[in-house]
């Protein structure tokens, strides 16, 4: 298949680039930044996709290479930092940016997308939640995403031949990814003091092995309409699981005083001070600390009943990133 992948040089887009590559696919991507933190793809063009000048010209390289067309579209491009990133600026990437894409493949007559969404369309419902959770999005981010989405859906209804799968994944970790999971992950290395709360609540997450492994999955599935899935690791495993099943790989340690979550987030809350005076990303904020105490129990039941079966064990993704991160931390330390 001919596809086009964005956010090329980010986490998911990257390894997903070479991944559909091995498929024997013929890929370009496009990325509005030319770093890439893994291994970046040489068919990956730096561009804007709110800038119909720049998804042209992604269109005109891919004609002349493959004298072919695009036929699928794979969203991964998104603002998605939990810092520094204002309201204005996750709408103008998710929704806004994902409205350009709808009209360049409608000018250029692809039919069919995949949506990389999140589970943060969903807020956080109270007890286990499914694809038919309602919409309730707690934070730009979220109602930046679902406003994609919505648009997606859109999309696909103005023609019923329009394919349309919407993949919504949890907390994504792995190699490369410096966000929640390697957070904790430094936090267990070297013989931590304190941990918040009993960690006894659910905290859904999706390595990234089985996130790629969704999203090609995924290219079996599409068919006229619309189909949308939840992408989450199994099994649902609380806070303190995952912190055991990272302590038992050599090096990282569970750690030794429980504090309540209450006095965590009143100590966050002492840090926003500095971090707002001077605009600076503080490891210990209060959302931080309510985050941490605040189950995410997602499932996704619906795409593997649709047959998809994972490939890797949390155990073995789990390792697979603490490995990485004692040979990356050796490697900034020399």
């Amino acid at each position: 298949m001919n596809i086009l992948v964005t956010g090329s040089n980010g986490f998911v887009g990257s390894q997903l680039m070479w991944e559909l590559e091995k498929l024997n696919h013929n890929v370009i991507g496009i990325d509005i930044s030319p770093h890439c933190n893994s291994k970046p793809h040489p068919e990956t063009v730096v561009g804007d996709i709110r800038s119909f000048e720049d998804l042209d010209k992604v269109n005109n390289i891919f004609q002349t290479k493959y004298n072919n067309s695009l036929e699928l579209i794979i969203h991964c491009a998104a603002a998605k930092h939990d810092f520094g990133i204002s309201r204005e600026e996750y709408f103008s990437h998710n929704q806004y940016g994902t409205q350009r894409l709808l009209e360049f493949a409608e000018k250029t007559d692809i039919h069919k997308l995949i949506y990389l969404s999140t589970v943060s369309v969903f807020g956080h419902p109270q007890g286990r939640a499914d694809e038919e959770t309602p919409y309730n999005p707690d934070n730009p981010y979220g109602e930046s995403k679902l406003g994609g989405e919505l648009l997606c859906i859109e999309w696909q209804k103005k023609n019923p031949q329009n394919e349309l799968i919407v993949l919504r994944p949890t907390v994504i970790y792995g190699p490369h990814n410096f966000a929640n999971i390697y957070k904790l992950i430094n936090t267990l290395h070297r013989t931590p003091l304190v941990t918040v709360g009993k960690g006894n609540y659910v905290k859904s997450t999706v390595s990234l092995n089985t996130m790629i492994d969704m999203i090609i999955f995924s290219l079996g599935l599409l068919k006229p309409g619309y189909q949308h899935f939840n992408c989450v690791d199994e099994p649902y495993i609380s806070l303190n699981e995952l912190m055991h099943i990272i302590a038992s790989n050599p090096g990282f340690y569970m750690p030794k005083i429980i504090i309540p979550d209450w006095l965590a987030i009143f100590i966050g809350k002492l840090f926003d001070i500095p971090a707002k005076l001077f605009s600076i990303d503080l490891p210990i904020n209060s959302d931080r600390m309510k985050k941490l105490s605040t189950a995410t129990d997602f499932c996704a039941q619906k795409i593997r009943q649709a047959g998809f079966i994972q490939r890797k064990s949390t155990e073995e993704s789990i390792s697979e990133m603490c490995n990485w991160y004692l040979d990356y931390k050796n490697y900034k330390e020399n």
